[in-house]
């Protein structure tokens, strides 16, 4: 029996074995560090995350600009013209692209998925690029804020409680910025009662109306 067609690829990459969807995978662990692929690298394999975290990157002589991390669930190839490397030991299930066409084909099941991560991932290179060009740091920060309230946020009693898994650095470089002056625009939100930070890895929003002052919608 097939998956459903709103099949979700965080569970089923959890899974212990290879079945269904996974038939035909391999799986790969791999440590912090690890560059799994390069603009020019013969690799032509599609990959779903089982866990950790990977970045996708763009790379010059001197400076790097992350288009994206991902994680458990997300599905990504090879054969692009990005850098991705791992940034916390991660375990892909791995298959050439063209047995992955093959295995589409018969049971296109995984291609609403598909198009969700593909969807965000040229989401967020739009709105990096947008960003770059129009908007500056405080703004872009303020902005990344208010989506992941949107999306993740949860309720709270004095506001809008959101989970930051990424650190200060990874932030800083979707953002095109460094981790001085995000860390540094956190702090000052925070002695102005804006944002709280609630341990290493959540911030509390007491007013979402604040941030979006500072993250205008039009450049």
């Amino acid at each position: 029996m097939h998956p459903p067609a709103s099949l979700d690829l965080a569970t089923l990459a959890r899974a212990e074995q290879p079945d269904g969807l996974l038939a035909g995978f391999e799986l790969r662990e791999l440590p912090k560090g690890h560059l799994l692929s390069t603009p020019d690298s013969p690799r032509d394999q599609v990959f779903i995350v089982r866990s950790g975290r990977l970045r996708v990157y763009l790379a010059g002589e001197n400076r790097e600009l992350s288009l994206s991390f991902l994680e458990a669930g997300d599905i990504y190839t090879t054969h692009t013209p990005t850098y991705v490397q791992t940034v916390a030991p991660t375990a892909l299930w791995v298959m050439e692209t063209q047995a992955f066409a093959r295995k589409l084909a018969t049971d296109p099941s995984a291609t609403p998925a598909m198009m969700r991560v593909l969807g965000r991932l040229l989401a967020n290179a739009v709105t990096l690029i947008e960003d770059l060009a129009f908007r500056e740091v405080p703004a872009r920060l303020a902005r990344f804020l208010v989506g992941l309230a949107k999306r993740r946020g949860q309720p709270h009693d004095n506001g809008w409680l959101i989970p930051l898994e990424l650190s200060m650095e990874d932030i800083a470089s979707l953002l095109g910025s460094t981790r001085q002056t995000v860390s540094s625009l956190i702090n000052q939100w925070e002695r102005e009662g804006i944002v709280q930070r609630q341990g290493r890895h959540s911030l509390l929003i007491h007013s979402l109306d604040a941030l979006k002052e500072r993250a205008p919608q039009s450049p």
